[in-house]
């Protein structure tokens, strides 16, 4: 489970408290976030040519975001989909693990590329 700190505005005051990452699926270019929120929710976070799209398959929409380190635009995207606390917590948490998707990973070399063709056998 990874723990990370909120602070938004909501409730006409400002407030802190903590959010709740309870599976992280990453695969080079796209990454599944499972989030403890009232419900628990996926979010689907993937490159794309003009930024980044996430996709929210329980509430089957999705957003644009520009970047994934700047919370304060993403949570008035997120704002359409959630309400105030849920936004700024959605947000937080894709900031969280943000630098897993905005670097990618490493292309495997293919083993024949290694044995210069010729087989193992």
């Amino acid at each position: 489970m990874i723990k990370f700190d909120c602070e938004g505005f909501y409730d006409s005051s400002r407030k802190k408290w903590r959010g709740y990452i309870s599976r992280l699926v990453y695969s080079g270019n796209h990454m599944e976030i499972s989030l403890m929120l009232s419900q628990q929710i996926t979010a689907d976070v993937c490159k794309t040519n003009s930024g980044y799209f996430v996709y929210f398959s329980c509430y089957e929409c999705g957003v644009n975001l520009d970047s994934l380190f700047l919370t304060s635009e993403n949570v008035g995207r997120l704002a359409a989909i959630f309400n105030d606390k849920d936004a700024v917590t959605v947000a937080y948490a894709i900031r969280k693990v943000a630098h897993l998707i905005a670097k990618p990973r490493r292309k495997r070399k293919s083993l024949i590329s290694r044995v210069n063709n010729e087989l193992p056998f």
